[in-house]
């Protein structure tokens, strides 16, 4: 600490010793106003990406050189640049300079790569600290990454977690190499493109004025809607001979399937799992389950991606000895284990919900998933053991729809990921009140089927028993005042039924009476009466999953009154979502039904208007309340 403090005051000497550029000054107030959140920006970010050949093997390799200014719009600010690099790429150099061409003090770290739960095996990070003490102060960074194989070098991005003045991005195709670019969501951006033709065909985009990366809360994956490049080298000529990249989808299974060829087949002590697992169980479906719900259960899932590791599955031997590993390896023993057991399991590559691309374009940015896929002479089964408590049959939210790339030898299938009914995503609830001591008192059963049932059981797993009971609270209650439930009893976590919560009910504050009037609110959840999107969010909503809620509530007229008013039902409905809401009189019993259809895991900018518009309907329809009033 105190070396780090003798580092800002050296520093701090040093460039109070120099006089700030006038015009990078008058730059900084503009920015700093244009962007009030952000203490950086770069005036100016160029990204040129160039192709050669590396004589020394003879392999085609691929160049990044980056060249950004930084101002800060602040004083006293600091900031870290990050590069990565893996296996498959070097950091051939690099600099810092200030705006006055002189070597700039920095920190230096470089290391492998963590992010949350998802650990880069090969992938590596060198980050870079720098501070500046002074509003309107540049700092000039460079920086040259050469990808040993250009397979690895996949997207080009415009937008950066500070905002950007002029972002240019450059691409040199040299005639003897094929590379096809793929401009993905550049609809809305006023991206400027120019070409040049010659030995070298040059692609020029340019952008001003760039953002910084959203950070709305509900962001679905950025590939979604960012703009960005696609890179596809295809193939390049050396020697007079044509050499393949990744030129189409045969291409693509052809090097996957090099990787799987590798593994290894040492299977004795799996397989003596597998015979224990399966002993006694007569059908094809429990002995699938057996060895799908086992991997689940003992295996612990942890992500590897990037490099190397993200394409080649672990040996099933490992992960089997080791109990963890990730989805390919996880994928992999899957298979290993049914083949054993004398069925026709295969590994299967699949992009999640996070990725827009299908297998028409031959890349591996197109795939960020490992499944296993196990064919019977009339089904079909699509396991994803990372799902745990995900049933047999069942498809998790991320992968349904997807298209799936199945291993068939030195060939391949396509095929398409069911999507759920959404019957299946089910979260229905029946409610019994009567009117005690002024308050709403009665019994709940709530039943919880789906993506949603998978989400609650893992989180059930981690709680101790003590806390089972609040947590159930706090679900059955809508969080709104759990201490009012009394949890009675529910289910064990079964894959293959759902959820059931019992429970006691006492309310208050939804009665209030006055005069000879009584004022009912059967409604303690609510549901989506805040969830109003802002003007200006320009990315789509991700809710997380598609979802189905029914409330079946009632309650037997109190003795001595009668109906005065009941709400208007509100009903809409299109392609995202489904609100059905009505109150009902049936055999002197107030019967009220509610029914929210989340149709879609994702909401898009052009259906916020009509969200919120719903958003407002149903708070008036909340805000309505029952009137009973008392006989004359």
């Amino acid at each position: 600490m105190v070396r780090f403090s003798l580092f800002l005051f050296l520093l701090s000497f040093q460039v109070n010793a120099q006089k700030i550029d006038d015009q990078l000054l008058i730059e900084a107030r503009n920015l700093n106003k244009a962007y009030p959140d952000a203490e950086v920006a770069a005036l100016s970010s160029r990204s040129v990406y160039d192709f050669f050949i590396d004589k020394r093997v003879g392999f085609l390799n691929a160049s990044h050189e980056e060249n950004i200014r930084y101002l800060a719009l602040r004083s006293n600010t600091s900031f870290v640049k990050r590069n990565y690099y893996n296996d498959k790429s070097s950091i051939e150099s690099y600099s810092l300079k200030s705006d006055r061409g002189k070597n700039y003090d920095h920190d230096k770290a470089c290391g492998h790569f963590r992010s949350g739960d998802i650990f880069y095996s090969d992938a590596m990070i060198c980050a870079y600290r720098f501070v500046m003490s002074l509003q309107g102060q540049g700092v000039d960074f460079e920086s040259k990454t050469v990808y040993s194989d250009p397979r690895y070098l996949t997207k080009i991005f415009f937008h950066d977690d500070i905002p950007v003045v002029q972002r240019e991005v450059i691409i040199k195709v040299p005639d003897w190499a094929e590379v096809e670019l793929v401009e993905m969501n550049f609809d809305g951006y006023d991206i400027k493109k120019s070409v040049t033709k010659g030995e070298v065909t040059t692609y020029t985009y340019l952008i001003s004025n760039v953002d910084t990366l959203s950070d709305d809360d509900n962001a679905p994956g950025s590939l979604l809607y960012l703009p960005h490049i696609l890179l596809l080298t295809k193939s390049y000529v050396y020697n007079a001979s044509k050499v393949s990249v990744l030129a189409s989808t045969d291409d693509l299974y052809d090097w996957y399937y090099t990787l799987i060829s590798q593994l290894g087949h040492n299977t004795t002590d799996i397989d003596k799992k597998v015979k224990e697992l399966t002993l006694g169980l007569s059908t094809d479906k429990e002995r699938i389950e057996a060895i799908y719900y086992w991997v689940q259960d003992n295996i612990k899932y942890i992500a590897f991606e990037n490099g190397l590791a993200a394409f080649k599955p672990e040996e099933a031997d490992k992960v089997f000895y080791n109990r963890y590993g990730d989805c390919k390896g996880m994928a992999n023993l899957t298979k290993t284990m049914l083949r054993l057991a004398g069925f026709d399991a295969r590994l299967s590559w699949i992009g999640t919900n996070k990725i827009p691309y299908t297998y028409d374009i031959p890349s591996l940015a197109v795939d960020n998933h490992m499944i296993c896929t196990v064919y019977l002479p009339n089904k079909q089964y699509i396991l994803d053991p990372t799902e745990k408590y995900n049933p047999l049959g069942q498809h998790a939210e991320r992968i349904q729809g997807k298209q799936i790339l199945i291993e068939n030898g030195t060939a391949y299938e396509i095929d398409t990921v069911a999507v759920e009914r959404i019957e299946n995503y089910l979260n229905e609830s029946r409610l019994t009140f009567n009117v005690s001591d002024n308050q709403l008192a009665g019994t709940g059963l709530s039943n919880i089927h789906g993506e949603y049932k998978k989400d609650l059981f893992n989180y059930i797993h981690a709680l101790s028993k003590e806390d089972i009971g609040k947590f159930l609270q706090a679900i059955v209650s809508g969080s709104s005042n759990p201490d009012n439930f009394n949890i009675e009893e529910y289910s064990e976590l079964d894959r293959n039924t759902p959820l059931t919560i019992t429970y006691g009910i006492r309310l208050d504050n939804h009665i209030n009476t006055f005069d000879d009037e009584m004022y009912l609110d059967l409604d303690f959840k609510k549901e989506f009466k805040d969830l109003k999107l802002d003007d200006d969010r320009d990315i789509p909503y991700d809710f997380g999953r598609k979802a189905f809620s029914r409330t079946i509530a009632e309650i037997t007229l109190p003795k001595g009154y009668k109906i005065n008013y009941m709400p208007e039902p509100y009903h809409v409905q299109n392609d995202y979502f489904e609100f059905d809401m009505k109150y009902e009189m049936v055999k002197g019993k107030i019967i009220y039904t509610k029914e929210i259809k989340l149709l879609q895991n994702t909401l898009p900018v052009s259906a916020f208007g009509e969200w919120n518009t719903t958003v407002n309907n149903i708070n008036k329809f909340y805000n309505d309340q029952i009137i009973l009033k008392a006989d004359d």
